[in-house]
């Protein structure tokens, strides 16, 4: 099939339709009469129609791939190809046959699927699309992936390759035998986008998802299968600076594909892209989410249903599960009824799998990760980041857009007081039950999160423009308490979102009043025990640990995990949040006992509910490093920081906070191996990363270059150790209060390159205000897991610095026994 875009696609589809309806034999005909008026049209037709014709013949639209001649389905049986003996057939398809296989070698036992290539397509396109399956599932090694295991050509050439044996059921016959729930659902089908996002991130996409290809085993782990007739997407502008172009085994509707699941640009020829998938996985989830595929009906005729996948927009999945015979079945499959089915896919499920099915690729998710980390802000009750085209979207878009300047953050305050006020009175005039009541003053915290999400800098990588992000989240805060006065549960969530961002812009002293007020709101709203509060002691607890307000951490964090424990279980992403924050508290406390295992099952409850490659196991492999860093493995630590940055430019980018605090993490480890050229590569690509991502003064500005400093020491380089250092107390000062521990440290250091350059006076001022921070919290240094042995100097080691720089101005031994006297 010549390649047709879209909308000339749109201009034939009337045509085809009309001959279609006809008898084939009176389309020459109608033909001729086209090419009267129009010989371009009709020939274009002509070519069209036969490609139908020569589809269909064979079978291809209805058994999803074109099957080449069989052999006798047992005349293979006691083969050995390799170290496998072929045993039965387990199926036949467009690329080969697939066998039910045992090991034979002696060396282990076991079974496997072999699958072999058709020997009538040898020699054509299809043989080497079957040669690069195995190169391609070489890559791809997933727990949700069928794995290689080997791969030859028999004696007679014909291919092979030994797969993992998954003995399961489609994804679709085992949600209704198991009659899963929508989340059930939805938890199963985050498995399999892991598993699609792991081979994007290989560079290879899949190109035929669909209920076929992924097998649930028993014990409920879901297996994507059948690469075969998946493409490499290597960029060819490596080389030679050229576009990439669609190849032999991408271009054209004949290309191997299940039309039902095939996106808009495989029917019209485009090129298959990643985006490609992500519409798959929306059929997919529509498909088990209502029972019916996107294109309703329209699918069971060739012809509808090319139409149905390039023009036809999807019904809403909420719009049509109370409708048409399947109806109740299918709500009762998942548990349900149709009525209760339709309120639980309104919204959020609605809008994530519409974005899914966009027709143009660009207006999808940007990738199958993007896809799964929505879906789990939804299961986890956050908002989403697609957002249906309304008024509300267009707002927050625009607001992100104009950040700058006092007059963008007066108009976000505008547009926050509208939002509010316009839930607000829906609220008043609709709320008859205090059930209602919550559910739509969880509305109006969605409205206001979504608005105010562009100002996270961790999240969304805003940039460092701290005037205006504060007269916004200034603005929020005396709304929320001004306009959601009448709804507590409302405010205490916006309270705690907002304390959080002032907390990750530096600004504890509004973001720890904030989450205060919304830890007593909340307190008096849900009582002793409720997800929000856990959410707020969460943030509260991070907040206290970075202060150095150690006591107070550990009373805040420890009871909200429990709180999350209790009422999520152990296995819960939002668990490992909180022992991630705990783990912390107890590293800087110096209690690494207790830290350690906190480290490890984070990590662990990440990669089995998050996976391996998802953003905030990146964090737990960050924190990881860090116990054994401070342990003293440092091949370890820079082991899991390696995989950390990797997945952490993946998903966030090249200029994100989070990947320039994992590259000071490796530049600490390459300063402990002696590789200072290393080091301050690092700590200098943080300190740019960080100034860029959260503000030229955020504390974590502060970090890397009170890091970068000992680097310099190290070097004899002291005028520019100096000047990151006081750079680094100019931050930390007013950010933390002239009283914060983290003073303590930079100014000791400081004072060691001030005496280094002959400057004694400059270094007892700074001893002595270090000394003066350190005697009313002797043993706290904040931060310990993102520093260095010197920056943990005991109080007494401080004190005989102190003594030094007396001794060097020739002050009075009177002072200096002072001084002694007070050890």
């Amino acid at each position: 099939m010549a390649s047709v875009g879209v909308q000339r696609w749109r201009e034939l589809s009337p045509y085809l339709d009309e001959a279609l309806d006809l008898p084939v034999e009176a389309r020459a005909a109608w033909l001729a009469r086209i090419a009267d008026s129009d010989v371009a049209l009709a020939d274009e037709l002509r070519g069209l129609l036969a490609d139908y014709d020569a589809v269909r013949a064979d079978g291809y639209l209805e058994d999803g791939a074109a099957h080449a001649p069989r052999r006798d389905g047992h005349a293979l049986a006691g083969q050995v190809l390799g170290a496998y003996r072929l045993v039965s057939p387990l199926g036949h398809g467009g690329m080969g046959s697939v066998w039910l296989a045992e090991r034979c070698d002696g060396r282990f036992e076991g079974r496997a699927a072999v699958k072999l290539l058709n020997l009538a397509l040898l020699g054509r396109s299809a043989e080497a699309r079957f040669r690069r399956e195995g190169t391609i599932l070489a890559k791809v090694t997933h727990p949700h992936i069928a794995r290689l295991i080997d791969a030859g050509v028999t004696a007679g050439g014909q291919p092979y390759l030994v797969l993992e044996l998954v003995e399961g059921r489609h994804v679709d016959r085992f949600c209704l035998e198991q009659r899963l729930d929508v989340e059930a659902r939805l938890r199963l089908m985050l498995a399999v986008i892991d598993a699609v996002a792991h081979a994007h991130a290989n560079l290879v996409v899949h190109r035929d998802i669909k209920p076929g290809n992924v097998l649930v085993t028993g014990a409920g782990q879901a297996k994507l299968l059948d690469f075969g007739i998946a493409k490499l997407i290597e960029d060819d502008t490596r080389w030679t600076g050229a576009p990439p172009t669609a190849t032999a085994l991408t271009r054209g509707a004949h290309g191997p594909m299940t039309p039902q699941f095939a996106a808009p640009e495989q029917l019209t020829g485009d090129l298959v892209t990643t985006a490609t998938d992500v519409h798959a996985l929306g059929v997919l989830l529509y498909l088990l989410l209502t029972g019916r595929h996107p294109g309703g009906d329209d699918v069971r005729s060739a012809a509808t249903l090319v139409r149905a996948v390039v023009e036809t927009p999807p019904p809403r999945m909420s719009d049509v599960v109370t409708h048409g015979l399947d109806a109740v079945p299918h709500a009762e499959a998942c548990g349900t009824t149709p009525a209760r089915l339709r309120r639980r896919l309104r919204g959020d499920l609605d809008t994530i799998v519409a974005c899914a099915l966009k027709k143009a690729p660009a207006e999808r998710y940007p990738s199958a990760a993007a896809l799964a980390d929505d879906l789990r802000r939804h299961l986890d009750r956050q908002p989403i980041a697609a957002r249906p085209d309304t008024l509300h979207y267009r707002v927050a878009r625009f607001v992100g857009r104009h950040t700058r300047g006092v007059a963008a953050a007066g108009l976000a305050a505008l547009v926050l007081v509208t939002v509010v006020g316009f839930y607000t009175s829906r609220l008043a005039a609709e709320r008859d039950r205090a059930q209602r009541e919550a559910a739509r003053a969880s509305k109006v915290s969605e409205a206001l999160t979504s608005l105010l999400g562009g100002a996270d800098p961790i999240s969304n990588r805003a940039t460092g423009e701290a005037f205006t992000v504060r007269a916004l989240l200034d603005a929020g805060a005396d709304e929320a308490r001004r306009s959601l006065a009448d709804q507590p549960e409302a405010q205490a969530e916006i309270l705690t979102v907002l304390g959080r961002l002032y907390r990750r812009y530096g600004d504890y002293d509004h973001g720890q009043a904030l989450l205060e007020e919304a830890l007593a709101g909340g307190e008096r709203v849900f009582g002793g025990e409720h997800l929000r509060l856990a959410l707020t002691l969460t943030e509260l607890g991070a907040l206290q640990t970075e202060r150095g307000d150690y006591e107070a951490a550990s009373r805040s964090l420890e009871r909200a995990l429990e709180m999350r424990r209790h009422l999520l279980g152990t296995d819960h992403a939002d668990v490992a949040v909180t022992m991630v924050e705990l783990s912390r508290l107890y590293q800087d406390r110096g209690l690494d006992d207790r830290a350690e295992p906190l480290q490890w099952q984070a990590l662990d409850i990440r990669r089995r509910v998050l996976g391996s490659g998802h953003r905030e196991t990146a964090v737990s492999l960050s924190g990881a490093a860090s116990v054994l860093r401070l342990k003293g493995d440092l091949d370890g630590a820079e082991r899991l920081l390696r995989e950390s940055l990797d997945i952490n430019r993946r998903t966030r980018g090249e200029r994100h906070a989070n990947t320039g605090s994992t590259l000071h993490d490796l530049g600490l480890v390459a300063f402990m191996r002696g590789d200072l050229r290393a080091a301050e590569r690092d700590f200098r690509a943080a300190i740019d990363i960080h100034t860029e991502s959260l503000g030229a003064a955020h504390p974590n500005v502060a970090v890397s270059l009170n890091s970068l400093s000992h680097v310099l020491i190290a070097q004899r380089r002291h005028a520019e150790a100096a000047t990151a250092l006081t750079r680094a107390l100019d931050i930390v000062r007013p950010a933390l209060g002239a009283g914060h521990p983290l003073v303590a440290v930079y100014a000791n250091n400081l004072a060691t390159v001030r005496l280094a350059q002959g400057d004694a006076l400059a270094a007892e001022g700074l001893l002595r205000e270090a000394l003066r921070i350190r005697t009313h919290s002797p043993d706290i240094i904040p931060g310990r897991r993102r520093m260095l042995a010197a920056d943990m100097m005991p109080i007494a080691q401080v004190k005989a610095r102190l003594r030094t720089a007396m001794v060097a101005q020739g002050r009075s031994a009177d002072d200096v026994e002072r001084l002694e006297a007070s050890r």
